[in-house]
Order: structure tokens, then C-alpha cells, then sequence
């Protein structure tokens, strides 16, 4: 019982944090007639909180491995917490800016910590895959439901319950957490407190960030990205050097070493690209296109944020015992290309309802609950529990990374697509299907080598 609970209080985490990513999406027409800003702000919202977040996941992992999981986890839920309920008061634009991009702090703390409490809270392999498949599963549920909800919420009770519905659920999860997770023993973390290299990390990762943001401006503000581009290289140069020639190094490079790291995070990467993309052009296709109000949009989907969560309890659990991690990852993929294709379909007016109705269901409810957690479970199953919370933050690095790569890329494809007498929607629906075909070649690869290895031995 005791372990089904720290597996629903560390779900907790991931549901929040995808659930915040996707909520504001249907709530920033709501918002944008609030503060009075125009279309060009409207990417701020979304971009500070995936900049933090990106920015910060990596450390979070690593304080996870130094500080103790408890202890990181219960101190990210209360920084997210905090900043949700300052997030709901905001008065001016500028101050809900700040309360976003602190609410990315906290989750990137709070994210590393819930997936290393897991694999130390579930020892035998088919145990962990199952509980990291309910973690990952919820990330894809609170995706859905974000979407599902946000335009409920932001019409009936005001955009700010998007932001204070995050509070009580926080408080209870931290008192849970406090109650139920065992604290760390203080001889399970021997690292030392690097915070140069800690400092540098968060610095790197906020350049990263920021740089495939500004993908998206590079054709009318080119120098936002030629002027961090020189700086980046430059502070990364210095800190593979620094960490190599360290006795105990902060980043342990041979973390990519492990069996499936490489092809689990970049399959994060290429399936949040997707996917996230995917609910941006969705929410202006069924408002602009179809004319739904955003509480209708809502009623539409919550459906599907239902049926995610019971095919993650009742169905995923099969899907892993009979296919395997990377055979469910790739079933997911062809799952949200299908969806993919009927989108493509709807928006050229074949049967646009029925056939967009299909595609939800095939990508919000059944694609992205299988994919999520079994990238997640290849990324993080090799680690040992030294490098548990860097083999997390990677995973969340890997996934933040991927969303905002994603919109940068649809962005661009959006500018440019009408200079070149194409539609800028079904081009960008056809980029999303690219990402997800790589992201297919990426699975397969891993697993013919998998089958080669086995076959060798």
C-alpha cells in the first residue's frame, strides 16, 4: 500500500507539470482580452515556463543525486505550488511572466526527484517498468486534460483557476510526501555540492533554450540567435573540459553509455516536438477553423483526457507485458501518425469532425500514453543510483527541449509557408509527421541492435 502511494504522489509531479504545459492553451484567448497584449506576447506565457524548465531540469536531477530525492521533490512541489497561487493573482503581464518561469523551477526540481523515487522505491525490472509506465502514462494524461479543462475553466471561473487549481492538489502531495516517502540516508549521497558546474549547467541549458526559441524570430531578429550562439559554445567548451579532468564530476558523461539513453532521450525529444506542436495547431483548428468556443473545444476533448487515464491503468500494463518497452513505443508512434494523417484529412474537409474526433482519440488518448512512458522507462532504466536524477533531468531536458524545438520549427513553417504559396497548417502538420518518422527510425534502430547483441551472446 505504502508503495502505491509514493507511485501516485511522485505521478502527481508529471501530471501537473504536462497539465500546466497544455492548460494555457485554450485559456490565453481568455487572457489575452485580460491584459490587453497582442498575438506576439501570447508565446511569452508558454516560452519562459519551457525556458526554466529546460533550463533548470538537469540541475534538478543532479541536486536530486546530492541532496536526497525527498527532499528536492517536496522542494520543487513548493516552489511550483507558490508560484501557481502568485501565478492566479497576477495583476500586470509582466508579473504573471515571472510567476511562469519560477512555476519551470519548480517543476524541473520536482520531475527528476519523482522519477529517481521510483526506480529506488521498485526493484525488480517488470515492477519498475510497470510503475514508470503509469508515470509516463500521466504525462500524456495531463497533456490531454490540460487541453480538456483549460477552456472549461478559463470560460465558467476565469483564467486564474488554471493557476490556483494546481494549489491544494501541491499541499496535499507535499503532506503525502512528508507522510509516506522514507527520507534519505545521508551515506546514499557521498557527491560533493558542485555549484560552479551547477551554475554553469543552468546557464547552458537557459542558452539552449533560449536559442531554439528564437529559431522561430531568426528570419526578422536574426541576432537574437547569433548573439548567444558565440557564448554557448564557448561556456560548453569550458565545461566538458572542466567536468572530464573532475575526480567527481557533476555530469558524468558515461551516463549516455547506458543501454537505451541515447534513443530513449532523443525519442523524447522528437515526440515532444511533435506532440506539443500538435496541441498548438489542434487548439486553433477547432476554434478557428471548426468555430468551437473554448468551452466547447473543452467538452470535446475531455472525453479523451478520460479514456487516457483508464487505457494507462487498464490497457498499458498488457501492452508492456506482451510487446515490450520499445515494441509499445513504437505502437504509440504509429498510433499518433495515424492521428497525424486524419488531422491532415479534417483540415482539407473530408468528413473534417468524425475525422478529427478519430485522430484525438488516436494521438490524446491512446499515442502519447503509450510513447511517454516508454521513452521515459529506456531513458532512465540502466542508471544506477548515483546518476538516477541526472538520467532523469536528461529525460525532462530531452522532452522541454523537444516541445520548444517543436513550436520554434512550426513557427517557422507558419512564416514561410505563405511566401511559398503553401498552407501554413498542413505544412506544419506535415513537419509533425517528419518528427514522428524519426522518431520511429529512432526505435528501430535501437531495437535491431538489441536483437543483434542478443543474438551475439
Amino acid at each position: 500500500m505504502q508503495r502505491r502511494i509514493i507511485l501516485t504522489i511522485s505521478c502527481l509531479a508529471v501530471f501537473f507539470e504536462t497539465l500546466d504545459a497544455s492548460v494555457l492553451n485554450m485559456a490565453i484567448p481568455s487572457m489575452e482580452q485580460y491584459f490587453d497584449f497582442g498575438p506576439e506576447a501570447i508565446q511569452w506565457v508558454q516560452a519562459l515556463y519551457l525556458l526554466f524548465y529546460g533550463g533548470f531540469v538537469l540541475l534538478g536531477g543532479r541536486l536530486t543525486d546530492i541532496k536526497g530525492r525527498r527532499n528536492v521533490y517536496i522542494t520543487g512541489a513548493a516552489i511550483f505550488g507558490a508560484a501557481s497561487f502568485a501565478a492566479g493573482c497576477a495583476g500586470s503581464f509582466g508579473w504573471l511572466l515571472a510567476c511562469r518561469a519560477v512555476q519551470g523551477i519548480g517543476v524541473a526540481f520536482a520531475i527528476p526527484a519523482a522519477i529517481a523515487i521510483i526506480i529506488h522505491t521498485f526493484n525488480e525490472p517488470e515492477e519498475r517498468n510497470r510503475a514508470m509506465g503509469i508515470f509516463g502514462a500521466m504525462a500524456g494524461t495531463g497533456f490531454a486534460t490540460g487541453l480538456a479543462i483549460g477552456g472549461l475553466i478559463s470560460a465558467y471561473w476565469g483564467w486564474q483557476w488554471v493557476f490556483f487549481i494546481n494549489v491544494p492538489v501541491i499541499v496535499l502531495a507535499i503532506l503525502l510526501a512528508l507522510t509516506y516517502i522514507p527520507a534519505d540516508r545521508k551515506n546514499e549521497h557521498q557527491l560533493p555540492s558542485d555549484y560552479k558546474s551547477g551554475l554553469m549547467i543552468t546557464t547552458l541549458m537557459l542558452a539552449a533554450a533560449w536559442m531554439v526559441h528564437s529559431l522561430a524570430e531568426i528570419a526578422t531578429h536574426p541576432w537574437m540567435f547569433a548573439a548567444t550562439l558565440p557564448g554557448f559554445l564557448l561556456l560548453g567548451s569550458y565545461f566538458i573540459k572542466r567536468e572530464r579532468s573532475l575526480a567527481m564530476p557533476l555530469v558524468d558523461f558515461s551516463v549516455f553509455r547506458l543501454d537505451g539513453a541515447i534513443a530513449g532521450n532523443l525519442a523524447a525529444l522528437l515526440t515532444g516536438a511533435a506532440f506539443v506542436s500538435y496541441l498548438f495547431l489542434l487548439t486553433l483548428y477547432l476554434q478557428q477553423h471548426l468555430l468551437f468556443s473554448p468551452a466547447s473545444a473543452g467538452l470535446l476533448l475531455l472525453p479523451f483526457s478520460i479514456m487516457s487515464g483508464l487505457f494507462s491503468k487498464f490497457v498499458l500494463p498488457h501492452c508492456f507485458k506482451r510487446l515490450g518497452v520499445t515494441g509499445v513505443g513504437l505502437l504509440g508512434n504509429a498510433f499518433m501518425v495515424t492521428g497525424f494523417l486524419c488531422f491532415i484529412l479534417s483540415y482539407s474537409g473530408v468528413w473534417p469532425l468524425p475525422l478529427i474526433v478519430f485522430g484525438i482519440f488516436c494521438t490524446n488518448t491512446v499515442g502519447i500514453s503509450m510513447i511517454f512512458p516508454s521513452v521515459t522507462i529506456l531513458s532512465v532504466q540502466s542508471a544506477p543510483p548515483p546518476q538516477q536524477g541526472l538520467a532523469s533531468g536528461i529525460n525532462g531536458t530531452s522532452n522541454s527541449f523537444g516541445g520548444g524545438f517543436g513550436l520554434s520549427v512550426t513557427g517557422l513553417v507558419m512564416q514561410v509557408a505563405p511566401a511559398m504559396r503553401m498552407d501554413m497548417h498542413l505544412a506544419s502538420l506535415a513537419v509533425l509527421l517528419v518528427f514522428e518518422a524519426l522518431a520511429i527510425v529512432t526505435l528501430v534502430v535501437y531495437q535491431r541492435r538489441r536483437v543483434k547483441l542478443a543474438q551475439g551472446m
